[in-house]
Formats: structure tokens, C-alpha cells, sequence
């Protein structure tokens, strides 16, 4: 778990921005932790103007508090603080202020009171710079949490962020892809080719498609929803009028649904009338189903599809996604009729749907619930 989490551990809004690069995690480290963004142009012109009206009345900042790195920032009289650094791997900033106001007001907390302080009329705000090992490189992540003491403080937050929240993510996005320049980008493997659990269930596949998604939250959070995949149980987590029947999908754990063993059924249509089955399982890491029939779309026959879904861990609080669908059938100019034309636009939209739906909860459960719970009832989407 992310030490930000236990500074701020119920966000009202949380934005996470996350690269991959080829220097190790030393490395990547060091550059990321003293990086002044006040180094891009354009990010300084920005904070310039915002400190115009001070300037013009008279208040001009002090030189050596002009940088955007973490040491500036959290320098005496800045209003923010260091909350917590745990070298090598991540450093935590805080803030309490008024900060819908021009002039912002701070309140005088200590990092030890920082979770704590609940005095209504203040916002609250922390960021995470964090860095871990992925692959061959590392993972670089900014982490954006904000909250409010009271519903009247949220409002007003809640406004200014819509005003200054789209020049912050740019700044934050530069941010992150200057960093990725400097150090890197990480080489990203053709996701169609490499290969996958499940490949050897069809090895003469004529057809085969990879989707992919990245999810901040880790990949035990992740499972507990591939477990609940079916008409037998929450539904497919696509459109629900297409697959479901029109019932609403469960975007929420139920405890008795949280596995599946080779040889289970899944049920494809709210009938269940037909199914799929479970060819291949491993806790956390891949869930691996498909089916086969005599005929399939009128034409052809016979018809075999498997459809895997592959959990990649980034780091200790991310995962990415993984899913492949490959099919075979005869004959074959009505498999590359279904593979080619028919199949990649419904299945595309149909996954699309899927892996933003899983990404939403189980970033949501992330956010709301920390890494380390399992939950059994719906969660309020704010």
C-alpha cells in the first residue's frame, strides 16, 4: 500500500499519472524526486501568472522559492509540508488551506495531525511521487488526492478545481512526460504476438485478438471481479442490454463468488441455456474460459473459442489487463468472413466497455477501500 493512502485515505477525487521507463529504479529515483518543473518553459510562465496578483501588490516571491521541485515546494512558509518520504521509493506532500481563495489561506498543521484534522471550512490535498521496479525498468507514478472537511469546503473546492484542474493536469502531464524522455521509455512489447495462458487450448487459431488496459489498483482487486464474470453471477461488465438481458450488472464483491476451478460453468446468456468453460485458473494471475458447438452464427461449423484474461502486475498497486480472444472454425472463408469483418468491431466495442467497467470499480475500491480489503457491498461512485 502507497504511504499517501494513510495520509489521505478516503479521497473525494484522485488522479493518478503513471509512465514506464527503461532506467532502473535508482535511477528513475533520483531524477524524479528532485525534479523542478519549473524547468519546462511553459509550466513557469503558468505559476507566473498565477502569482501576478501578488507581484502587483507588492508581495513578490522570495528567488529561492520560485522552483516546482519537492524541496521548494515544502519550503517554511509555501503552506505545504512534507508528509512522509520513504527513500528510494516514494515522498508524500500535504496541504490544508482555503485554496478556492486568491490568496490562500493555509492552516497550521503538522504532518502528524495531517489524517486526522477534520476542522470544517478547509481543503485538503496530497501528491505522491512514487517509484518501483517493472520489467527490465521502472514505473514513475504522480498521485493527486484531494478532500474537503465538510460538504460546504468540497463545493467550494469542487469549483475551483473545475477552473484551474485542466491547466494542472497538463502541468502534471508534462511533468511526467519530461520525465519519461529523460529517462527513457520503456519498450512496449506487441501485446498480439507475445504469448499468453491459454494460447495452447486453440495453437491453430485463425483468428486472435489482444486488449489491453492499465488499472490502478493491484491485481488480488482486479481477480475478485474476473471471479464474478457470467450471467450466473454480476454479469460480463459490458452493456448490459446486449449481453445481460437489460440486468444491471453487480459492480460490487459478493463474498461467495470469489473463485472458479477447471471444469466450471459459466453461464453465457441470462437463459443459461449455454455456457462457457473454465479451461485454465491461477489465483491473481490468469482465468481462462471458452466453449465449442457444432454451429455458431448459422454457417459455421464446427466453431472453438477460448478467451483469456491475464493479470500483469506494475508495481504493488497497479495491474494491467489482458484479454484474448482466439477461435477456429470451418469452413474457412466463413472464418475469415467473422474473424475479419463480423467479429473485431462486437467484440472491440464489446471488451472496450468491459476493461473501462473493471477499471472504474476496482480503481474505485482502490481509492475508497485501500489495497488490503475485500468488500461485499455497493460503493457510492462520486
Amino acid at each position: 500500500m502507497r504511504a499517501i493512502q494513510s495520509f489521505l485515505p478516503n479521497p473525494r477525487h484522485t488522479e493518478i499519472h503513471r509512465i514506464f521507463v527503461q532506467a532502473d529504479p535508482a535511477q528513475a529515483w533520483q531524477t524524479a524526486r528532485h525534479f523542478d518543473a519549473a524547468e519546462i518553459p511553459w509550466v513557469k510562465l503558468l505559476f507566473d501568472i498565477r502569482t501576478l496578483p501578488d507581484k502587483l501588490a507588492g508581495r513578490e516571491p522570495e528567488p529561492e522559492n520560485e522552483g516546482i521541485s519537492v524541496d521548494e515546494v515544502v519550503k517554511s512558509g509555501t503552506g505545504f509540508m512534507l508528509l512522509c518520504e520513504v527513500p528510494g521509493k516514494e515522498v508524500v506532500v500535504g496541504s490544508v488551506g482555503q485554496f478556492w481563495h486568491l490568496h490562500i489561506p493555509f492552516a497550521a498543521v503538522t504532518p502528524e495531525d495531517f489524517s486526522a484534522f477534520d476542522k470544517p471550512g478547509w481543503g485538503k490535498l496530497a501528491w505522491a511521487i512514487s517509484v518501483e521496479p517493472c520489467g527490465s525498468g521502472s514505473t514513475v507514478s504522480l498521485e493527486l488526492r484531494t478532500t474537503a472537511t465538510d460538504e460546504r469546503s468540497w463545493e467550494k473546492l469542487s469549483r475551483y478545481y473545475r477552473v484551474i484542474g485542466i491547466g494542472s493536469k497538463l502541468i502534471r502531464n508534462a511533468a511526467m512526460r519530461h520525465l519519461e524522455a529523460e529517462l527513457g521509455k520503456m519498450k512496449t512489447p506487441d501485446r498480439d504476438n507475445i504469448p499468453l495462458p491459454g494460447d495452447s487450448i486453440i495453437p491453430d487459431a485463425g483468428h486472435s485478438v489482444t486488449h489491453h488496459i492499465d488499472i490502478e489498483a493491484p491485481a488480488q482487486m482486479v481477480w475478485r471481479y474476473l471471479m464474478q464474470l457470467g450471467c450466473d453471477r454480476a454479469g460480463w461488465y459490458s452493456i448490459d442490454l446486449l449481453d445481460n438481458g437489460g440486468i444491471p450488472g453487480k459492480d460490487y464483491v459478493v463474498d461467495d463468488w470469489n473463485d472458479r476451478s477447471v471444469g466450471d460453468h459459466l453461464s453465457a446468456t441470462p437463459a443459461q441455456d449455454s455456457f462457457f468453460e473454465v479451461y485454465a485458473v491461477e489465483r491473481d494471475r490468469y482465468f481462462v474460459i471458452g466453449g465449442e458447438s457444432e454451429k455458431a452464427m448459422g454457417i459455421m461449423k464446427p466453431f472453438k473459442m477460448s478467451w483469456a484474461f491475464v493479470l500483469e502486475p506494475l508495481g504493488e498497486d497497479a495491474t494491467r489487463l489482458l484479454v484474448r480472444a482466439r477461435m477456429k472454425s470451418s469452413p474457412q472463408w466463413a472464418e475469415w468472413l467473422a474473424g475479419n469483418v463480423i467479429y473485431p468491431p462486437v467484440h472491440g466495442l464489446m471488451t472496450g466497455v468491459q476493461l473501462n467497467t473493471i477499471k472504474q470499480i476496482a480503481e474505485r475500491d482502490a481509492q475508497f477501500r485501500g489495497a488490503e480489503t475485500a468488500y461485499s457491498k455497493p460503493l457510492e461512485v462520486i
